[in-house]
């Protein structure tokens, strides 16, 4: 409904209102105005028939006295009349009201003194009801018929005035297109009322409106280029990048992870559970369970794992680089950012350096640096070390086969002597080239017996001739001095001097053989 028809509607309800209480209020006055009035007026009627009446009463005159009360009952506010005198009663009020009794008394019209009868008038109260009511009903009528006329212009005035201005500013404000980067004002007007302040309110209200929609517009902008530049730097990332919620369930990952995720696990869909630490790699639990465990956020952590396939023993180790850093999004959740760094080929680089490092480059044997650190490191933990032996092996013939066929023989002799040996001991045992053509061989948890059988075959394995070509075969030795650990010395020196010392005997006294060190109880 309207409001110019609600605002009607209000005011004659209003008006009505008003206006019976306003009527129940006046018939109650006029009624008792009218009864003043028509007391007032039997008053007046008493006194004009008062001498009529009195001679009547004094003649004994019954003709007379019916004239006084016919005139009387002529007007309408009496309702019965009679005189009544000890000879002469007039009998008009039988049926009246005693209650609305006018009562004049008559004096003999010779005797001021002397009472001859009465005057009795009775109020017609009907007719002076129906006289406040006609009077009542006539001032309702005027009422009604100014409150039907207040209410057509009041519709009139609030439709021009208040209504159509709404509706057409409702209409405005409904076609206001949003879709532009200015949105449109409303038509200003020359009011200077309400309705004029409410456009004007509006449009400023628009305009703060465009302002932040174009606030939020280059947010939105921004933060699509943020999020396209991201996905970009996600896409070409050469680490695995995983997001997972606060339980290591898997929410997003780039291409890179998908690329990881087939090579580990050979399935081409990625499966967004809390187990894909497992199809990319093996004995994940300890390094879940870092991650869960770890209370900091927006710190980053970094584990280095080490990778190989228990079904493949063909494959190579990988390894990687974990970094996570837990940290809290906009809704107040909780998310673990996750990035998988292959960092295989760098290892394998380093392992390859630190190889070098501690093994000679043409026998692929452990140099003298690095075999001397390892006896030293097991002679550090001397109550815990067993029985060991430590021979030192110069190779008989060598120097020719050098001379005589140039170096490339030698590095193949050297080359055939390692692989010899190293099949000949133990993965616990060392095999070392001390330098030149001489090796160094450590012998793990042996006693005496042992080391002469091995020695033994050490010496017999070196005799074996060794293809050089085709055509030529190259023949040497080895004098082998053995020293024991710990009745030979309980040091390195001491033992490497006193295999030195045996192996130096064994070419005193022909060489091609081997000796174990003497020493003194």
């Amino acid at each position: 409904m309207k409001i110019n028809i609600k605002l009607t509607l209000l005011v004659a309800l209003v008006a009505i209102v008003s206006g019976i209480l306003i009527s129940l209020l006046s018939y109650s006055h006029i009624l008792k105005n009218s009864q003043l009035e028509a007391d007032q007026t039997i008053q007046s009627l008493a006194a004009t028939v008062y001498s009529t009446a009195s001679a009547a009463a004094y003649l004994n005159d019954e003709p007379l006295a019916n004239d006084v009360i016919s005139g009387l009952l002529k007007n309408t506010v009496v309702e019965c009349a009679e005189i009544t005198s000890p000879k002469l009663k007039q009998l008009r009020a039988i049926h009246c009201d005693k209650a609305q009794l006018h009562t004049e008394n008559l004096y003999s019209p010779f005797n001021a003194n002397e009472i001859i009868g009465e005057l009795r008038i009775y109020k017609n109260i009907s007719s002076v009801e129906d006289k406040a009511l006609s009077q009542v009903t006539s001032a309702i009528t005027s009422i009604f018929l100014i409150v039907f006329i207040i209410a057509i212009c009041t519709l009139v005035i609030t439709y021009l005035l208040v209504s159509h201005p709404i509706a057409m500013l409702a209409d405005e404000l409904e076609n206001i297109d949003f879709t532009h980067e200015e949105t449109d004002r409303l038509t200003t007007q020359s009011r200077s009322d309400e309705l004029g302040l409410i456009r004007n309110i509006v449009n400023r209200m628009l305009a703060k409106l465009d302002e932040r929609l174009q606030h939020e517009r280059n947010l939105s902008a921004q933060k699509e280029k943020l999020a396209s530049n991201f996905k970009m730097i996600c896409d070409i990332s050469t680490s695995a990048l995983v997001v997972t919620d606060e339980k290591l369930n898997l929410l997003s990952v780039n291409p890179k992870f998908k690329e990881l995720w087939y090579k580990n696990s050979g399935q081409h869909e990625v499966v967004y559970d809390d187990n894909w630490l497992e199809k990319i790699s093996f004995e994940v639990d300890e390094i879940k369970q870092k991650i869960l465990d770890y209370p900091k956020l927006n710190t980053s952590q970094t584990i280095e794992i080490e990778v190989r396939k228990p079904t493949d023993s063909d494959m190579e180790a990988q390894w990687f680089d974990l970094t996570f850093n837990k940290a809290e999004n906009m809704f107040g959740e909780i998310n673990v950012f996750v990035i998988i760094s292959d960092i295989t080929e760098a290892r394998q680089k380093l392992l390859l350096t630190e190889f070098e490092a501690d093994h000679d480059t043409l026998t692929h044997l452990k140099n003298r640096r690095s075999t001397r650190r390892i006896i030293e490191k097991i002679l550090d933990t001397s109550e815990l070390t067993p029985e060991f032996a430590l021979l030192l092996v110069d190779l008989d013939g060598f120097k020719a086969v050098n001379d005589t066929y140039g170096h490339d023989a030698g590095d193949t002799v050297l080359i055939e002597v390692a692989n010899r040996y190293r099949k000949l001991t133990r993965k616990s045992d060392i095999v070392c080239r001390w330098g030149g053509d001489e090796f160094l061989i450590v012998l793990t948890n042996v006693n005496q017996t042992e080391v002469e059988i091995i020695a033994e075959k050490l010496v017999q394995a070196t005799a074996v001739p060794i293809q050089l070509d085709d055509d030529t075969t190259a023949q040497i030795g080895s004098s082998i001095g053995a020293a024991l650990y710990p009745k030979s010395g309980k040091d390195f020196d001491k033992l490497f001097d006193h295999a030195d010392h045996a192996m130096y005997q064994v070419k005193k006294q022909g060489k091609n053989a081997f000796a174990i060190y003497q020493w003194q109880e």
